[in-house]
């Protein structure tokens, strides 16, 4: 359950956020307070919020055979230290004085909303979690990603002669299957699809007649459906187009989506692609890959200044009690940059 550098995508979010209030479950009378498993800065881990943490992974880690001792030990490692990542990404957000704005929280929620559409209400609703409890956890959710955003992916720069460089490293990635550039007509009516082939085998311009009688949205564009590789249409199709000489019109091939005639445009050979042609999505992997890395050095560094204290052994499993104290750091929270 490593904690995340990137933005994740609305159904990852909802996932992870209905995960943490379930773990967290109806409110029960407080029990006497507990022996803190881990103190971040002088704020407390408790031990309820540590065992529910550590139910919650055991149950997706035990999802075929049961754990080991020794893999619910490191388990229990893990979770502590995503606890202590969280706790000291919040208070470094307090220290730059971030925040996430009603407006802000308004527009994510309309986001994941809209993702949702009728069933967004139902999750709660059946799931007997409280939305006051979910938006909390959104809003946390939230102010981290502007942290990292801010604290970390804004001050990495991607030089072109860097993105080259990666380029050249992972030229295999960047290469290209066999494709076809393909053009269609599509109708809802086979008769009317074989008298337009007839049209266009008598020598009518194919751009023209898709413009004039498609169905389909790509005709507005003539028909063109760009250059694509095999497997992204359905297998009678590509078998036509990959089988076809550029120039030529295919027969009047059916789908679920009606009748089809196809012509293909241009072909380009299996290959790699020129750094010109993929120059965005090499700078945007590059990117990603610095952002991950910078993100482990920045953690990392907030982690070596804080002020940690672990009680050992960690509660959950066999090892119940608390009983070892461990200082790995005398300092403070660190200053504003």
């Amino acid at each position: 359950m490593g904690t995340r550098c990137g933005i994740m995508s609305p159904l990852s979010l909802l996932i992870v956020i209905l995960s943490f209030i379930a773990a967290c479950g109806s409110e029960k009378p407080s029990p006497p307070p507990a022996p803190a498993v881990a103190t971040v800065n002088g704020q407390s881990i408790d031990i309820e919020e540590f065992e529910k943490a550590l139910r919650e992974e055991t149950a997706l880690a035990k999802r075929e055979t049961p754990l080991k001792r020794e893999e619910t030990e490191s388990l229990k490692e893990e979770v502590l230290d995503n606890l202590i990542r969280e706790r000291i990404m919040v208070q470094r957000a307090r220290d730059l004085s971030l925040s996430i704005g009603d407006a802000e929280f308004a527009a994510r929620m309309e986001e994941i909303r809209k993702d949702y559409n009728d069933q967004f209400d139902k999750l709660f609703g059946e799931g007997g979690i409280s939305q006051p409890e979910w938006k909390e956890a959104l809003r946390k959710r939230m102010l981290l990603e502007k942290l990292i955003a801010l604290d970390v992916n804004a001050k990495i720069q991607v030089a072109d002669e860097d993105a080259e460089r990666y380029y050249n490293d992972h030229r295999k990635t960047y290469a290209t299957d066999r494709r076809v550039r393909v053009a269609q007509i599509v109708l809802s009516d086979r008769d009317r699809a074989q008298g337009i082939l007839k049209r266009l085998k008598a020598g009518e311009d194919f751009d023209k007649v898709a413009r004039e009688v498609s169905i389909g949205p790509e005709a507005t564009r003539g028909g063109d459906l760009g250059f694509f590789e095999r497997g992204v249409m359905p297998e009678a199709i590509d078998r036509m187009v990959f089988s076809l000489p550029v120039g030529k019109v295919s027969r009047v091939v059916q789908s679920p989506y009606g009748f089809h005639i196809f012509k293909v445009l241009g072909q380009a050979e299996a290959g790699g692609r020129k750094f010109a042609d993929v120059r965005e999505k090499v700078i945007a992997d590059l990117r990603k890959q610095k952002e991950a890395e910078a993100y482990q050095i920045w953690i990392e560094g907030l982690k070596a200044k804080a002020a940690i204290r672990i009680n050992r052994p960690l509660p959950g499993g066999a090892a119940s009690t608390i009983a070892e104290t461990k200082d790995t750091h005398p300092s403070a929270v660190p200053e504003k940059r």
